[in-house]
């Protein structure tokens, strides 16, 4: 850019700043500069503060917790295993689990389960005595025990419905599915 003969730099401009103007724009500048550096050190101790109250919070919580041990279910009928003719207690806890909340579920649906047997050669089958039904309810433990003990609630509402009292087994192993012999 060339300086033009006869005019002042200041004719270039749309209109000459005065010193006064000029000071009040770096006065403006310099307060809001200051503003963000205060707005930034604030939220940087706010973020230090709550991370500094969520660790020891986290710690306290962590040594005033209590130990909470879940011990498995146990039934509370006889479990009786068919392989040794006698009363079993070295189940598995699974096992022993899935019985005591198959008695829970059947005594929901106003059932008293008497006693559980685990028929001999069968993987996965347990046999249940029910108080007032002639035959066993046979179910599958991969199934839960709650749809299990439904089904075989509707079995026998089913049969009774129907007039029949005499059953040698009442299958609810299958889903979707229900055999009486």
């Amino acid at each position: 850019m060339a300086i033009q003969v006869g005019k002042t730099i200041v004719a270039k401009r749309e209109r000459p700043e005065s010193d006064s103007e000029r000071e009040r724009v770096r006065k403006r500048f310099r307060k809001r500069k200051i503003a963000s550096a205060f707005l930034v050190v604030l939220l940087v101790g706010l973020m230090g503060f709550l991370t500094y109250k969520a660790a020891t919070g986290w710690y306290e919580w962590i040594n005033m917790r209590e130990e909470v041990v879940v011990l498995p279910k146990e039934p509370q009928v006889e479990v009786i295993d068919e392989l040794t003719g006698q009363v079993s207690e070295n189940l598995s806890s699974r096992l022993m689990e899935y019985i005591a909340n198959l008695e829970e579920e059947f005594a929901l649906l106003g059932y008293n389960v008497v006693r559980v047997r685990i028929p001999k050669d069968k993987i996965r089958e347990v046999d249940v005595e029910i108080e007032g039904v002639s035959g066993v309810v046979k179910v599958n433990i991969d199934r839960n025990p709650a749809v299990s003990a439904e089904d075989g609630a509707r079995m026998i509402k089913y049969l009774e419905g129907q007039g029949i009292s005499e059953i040698t087994y009442i299958d609810v192993r299958v889903e979707r599915k229900g055999y009486w012999k």
